[in-house]
């Protein structure tokens, strides 16, 4: 198996998958696929963390070793289906994992599109590769994080500003483009002018 899920803080597999069964069925929930589902169904598999870049680090030229951990993510299942995703938060104590948003938009079918994609990708195979999620809210870019000590690929999920949905990407040659992306939405002060002053 050419992915390996990371190991979550102990004991939150559990903590998600009770709070997502206490919202299922309720009527009040506004995820709808959640709302329909019976909790005995309802389950949480594919663990990932969850790492964020800003249009700063992008526009000052930085790796994704300026992406920062900010929580981990969940794909909800009913019944085996994925039906949405559980993301989590750390807590005012910085240690706690709180259940944070519960989403079902496109990006949670691109998710179980995406990873039942790379299972099978022969090319992937010989090495063992960690999933993570790299997200960069100002360019709404979402993307699998495949990440080793040797290499680190990018797959952009749909919907995607920069196309190639699905694809794997060297994460260098789509942080180069989202970069040129980031410098059009925040136009860089040439050097001789001032800089932006504190009102």
């Amino acid at each position: 198996m050419p992915l390996q899920l990371p190991d979550p803080p102990a004991g939150l597999p559990d903590t998600i998958r009770s709070g997502v069964r206490k919202l299922a069925g309720r009527p009040q929930i506004s995820t709808e696929a959640l709302r329909r589902a019976r909790p005995h169904e309802v389950d949480v598999s594919t663990p990932h963390q969850i790492f964020t870049m800003g249009l700063d680090d992008l526009v000052a030229g930085r790796g994704l070793d300026s992406a920062r951990p900010v929580g981990w993510r969940y794909v909800v299942e009913a019944a085996g289906q994925p039906i949405a995703s559980a993301e989590t938060t750390l807590a005012a104590d910085g240690t706690t994992h709180l259940l944070s948003d519960i989403n079902e938009g496109p990006f949670v079918g691109a998710t179980a599109d995406a990873v039942r994609s790379l299972h099978a990708r022969r090319e992937l195979q010989a090495g063992v590769l960690e999933l993570r999620l790299l997200r960069i809210p100002a360019l709404y870019v979402m993307a699998l994080w495949l990440h080793s000590a040797a290499t680190d690929l990018l797959v952009p999920l749909a919907p995607s500003p920069v196309g190639r949905e699905g694809q794997l990407v060297p994460a260098a040659e789509l942080i180069t483009e989202l970069a040129t992306r980031a410098r059009s939405v925040k136009p860089l002060a040439r050097p001789d002018e001032p800089g932006p002053t504190a009102s």
